[in-house]
Order: C-alpha cells, then structure tokens, then sequence
C-alpha cells in the first residue's frame, strides 16, 4: 500500500548570510505530516504500552541527554528496534511504509541526494508530570535524519532549536516530523493524566557505520 503523505507544515532552520568565515551557514527543513490511520495508531499505541514493561528489563543504556532516569523506556534506546515487533504487530509495518513516503518526499522537497539507509527506532513513554530536555540525536559529521510519530492528541509541543531559530510544533495523533539529525529539540512539561506515547528514529546512511552496537535494521535499499 502507499501512502501518500499530506504535509501540514514545513519550516525552515536558516542562517542569515554569513558576514565573516567564522559565522554559522545553515539551511535546515522540518516537516510536519500526518499518517491517517487513527485505528492503526490507536492499535500501535496500546501495543507499545502493552511492551513497556519488557522493555524496562533490557539493560539501561543512556538518558541521550533528554534528563529522564532508568525508569523510562527511553533510556533503552539502542538495545531494541521498534520496527522488530512487525510479526507481533503487522501494523507497524504500515507506519514503516508511511515513514518511507515521508522520507521520499522530504528529499523531494529539499532537493537532496537519496541515499541506502537503515533505521533505528524506540519509544518514549511520558507520564504526568514528566518532560524531556533539550537534547539531539547525533552531532557528528555523520548525522542525516531523525524523527518523531506522535500517537494521540495530548495539547503537548516539541520544541525545537539550532543556533538561533526556535520553533514549537503540536503534537498531534499520527503527526510525523523528519528533522535533521543535529538539531536539538524537547518537549514541555506533560500534564495530562493517561500515557504519552510518542515512537522516535534515527535514519542511518547505510555505508557509513556510525551507530555501534545500535539495532539498525535496513530502511531503504
């Protein structure tokens, strides 16, 4: 099946033109997409929510600077992949085919070179009361693509930020955001009263190896 994304929004990260050789040059795209399958996000939802206690059993692996502590599904990023429970959960392998339709057209639109890629992809789970900090996903030269899928309508917003530009996006059910890999974003503080579930990924060019022991599986051939 193909889905064909309906952009809701795009922004731009850009930079003034520099003046000196040592000012920042940036020109960075966000989108914003909506994946309209509310039955199947409810389904990935109460799926997601059903592992998390397995998940918390894996070993700890890291906060990635987002200032949650080990009791956080978050926290074990890297030593499992979303994308894994397909067999468990055939709707994922829908959002799988929404996020590559996203990909595409994010490239389209920026008019930048496709390229083989692998994914790797875990869940956060916030509870009342709860936030994540400023942090992002990786700020080595090879970094690419990140993104987040939001899997209900929870009045929240991800903030997002590089150099100068700042931005807040609602967070809105089966709303996908592709952003470049080195910019920082965090959410506000949670105050609802059931779970916020949210599914994040890293997109990995595939011949660079960068991302160690991380449960990469391939994305795009």
């Amino acid at each position: 099946m193909r889905y064909r994304p309906t952009y809701l929004a795009k922004y731009r990260f850009k930079s003034s033109h520099p003046m000196t050789p040592y000012a920042p040059s940036y020109d960075y795209l966000l989108t914003q997409s909506v994946w309209d399958e509310p039955d199947k996000v409810d389904i990935i939802r109460n799926f997601l929510l059903s592992k998390e206690k397995e998940i918390l059993k894996l070993d700890y692996n890291n906060n990635a600077g987002t200032g949650l502590d080990s009791s956080s599904v978050s926290t074990r990023h890297g030593n499992y992949n979303v994308f894994d429970f397909v067999d468990e959960c055939p709707e994922l392998q829908d959002l799988l085919e929404f996020i590559k339709e996203c990909y595409w057209n994010y490239i389209e639109q920026d008019n930048t070179q496709d390229f083989a890629l692998k994914i790797n992809s875990w869940f956060n789970v916030l509870y009342k009361g709860q936030k994540m900090t400023y942090h992002n996903h990786n700020p080595r030269q090879s970094a690419y693509l990140s993104g987040n899928i939001h899997l209900d309508d929870y009045h929240t917003k991800t903030n997002y930020s590089y150099m100068i530009d700042r931005l807040s996006v609602d967070n809105i059910k089966g709303g996908v955001v592709l952003f470049p890999s080195v910019v920082f974003h965090g959410t506000d503080v949670y105050n609802g009263e059931k779970p916020r579930v949210s599914i994040a990924f890293d997109l990995e060019v595939t011949f660079i190896h960068d991302w160690g022991d991380a449960k990469m599986i391939n994305f795009i051939d």
